[in-house]
């Protein structure tokens, strides 16, 4: 199982670092990142409607990182002390495929790694 329950986004910014993580429809990691003194900037929010669970796009000052991570930890035990017990695997299972997404997209889903080949123009 993953120990990191959210994604970074690589994307350039001198001032900021992107990610998107997941929380509960009710918002639980507002609070902790105000325990943490982390200001973070929303984004889009995703949802479907057959998980309790919505993604959520933002970016942190460079600085404020540490703090941030922090507060995705607390959410974490707090996931388990509101009784959503399946959320690390959850989300664990759903970034593991997202990342096998993204390795398939950048080899092309025929094409092993390393094996392109050139046809000739007649």
């Amino acid at each position: 199982m993953r120990e990191d329950l959210y994604l970074p986004i690589q994307r350039f910014s001198l001032r900021f670092r992107y990610f998107l993580f997941f929380d509960t429809k009710s918002y639980l990691a507002d609070q902790l990142f105000i325990r943490h003194k982390v200001r973070v900037w929303f984004g889009n929010e995703y949802e479907s409607e057959n998980s309790p669970y919505i993604g959520i796009f933002c970016r942190v000052k460079k600085q404020d990182v540490p703090e941030f991570l922090a507060a995705l930890d607390d959410l974490k035990r707090s996931m388990l002390i509101c009784g959503h017990t399946d959320y690390e695997t959850t989300i664990s299972s759903l970034l593991n495929g997202m990342e096998q997404m993204k390795g398939a997209m950048r080899h092309g889903k025929d094409d092993p790694p390393g094996k392109a080949e050139q046809g000739q123009t007649a």
